[in-house]
Parts: structure tokens; C-alpha cells; sequence
């Protein structure tokens, strides 16, 4: 199993440092990995593209998330607001060490 995102340590559009669980830091180009999604507003991922909407990117000690991006399903049948986030393997596979 791959280190998890333990802290974020810098956010720039649209590049995170972070501190990873074998404490090494390292760094996720996000615009290189998601580049068929920029200007594409109607996809999630080209959401979070957005330099005011990167820099709200969070960490919950296991990967990096950004609240309210997309919807689920409620057991009721309502939607509800949910995160976008990233499966901490494909993070540390797209990200270079400091």
C-alpha cells in the first residue's frame, strides 16, 4: 500500500506539496495529469480547474478533497452536495518528490 496524504503543505494553481505518511513530501501537478479536463467546466474534474476552486483543496489525512464540487443520492431519493476527491494511490503515482 502506497503512502497517504498526511498534510497539505502549499497550494498554487494548480500544483500541491504535500506531506505524505512516510513523511516525505511530495508534489501532484494537477493542470499535467488532468490537462484533457482544463476549460471544460461541465466535467468535474475541469471544476476543480479552476484557480479559485484549487486553492480550497482539502486533506482529511488520507487524500485531497474539494467540498460541494458534485452530488449524490440521498437514501431518499434527494441530492445532497458531496466532495470531489482523488484515490490516494493514483495521487502518489501522479506526484514527484521534493
Amino acid at each position: 500500500m502506497n503512502p497517504r496524504v498526511k498534510e497539505i503543505l502549499d497550494v498554487e494553481p494548480f500544483v500541491i506539496k504535500a506531506l505524505w505518511t512516510d513523511d516525505k513530501i511530495r508534489i501532484i501537478d494537477f493542470q499535467k495529469f488532468l490537462a484533457e479536463y482544463i476549460g471544460d467546466d461541465d466535467s468535474l474534474f475541469g471544476k476543480i480547474l479552476r484557480a479559485d476552486v484549487f486553492l480550497l483543496a482539502k486533506t482529511d489525512g488520507r487524500t485531497i478533497y474539494w467540498d460541494n464540487i458534485t452530488q449524490m443520492e440521498d437514501y431518499d431519493g434527494s441530492l445532497t452536495s458531496a466532495p470531489l476527491d482523488f484515490c490516494p494511490d493514483v495521487l502518489f503515482e501522479q506526484s514527484i518528490p521534493v
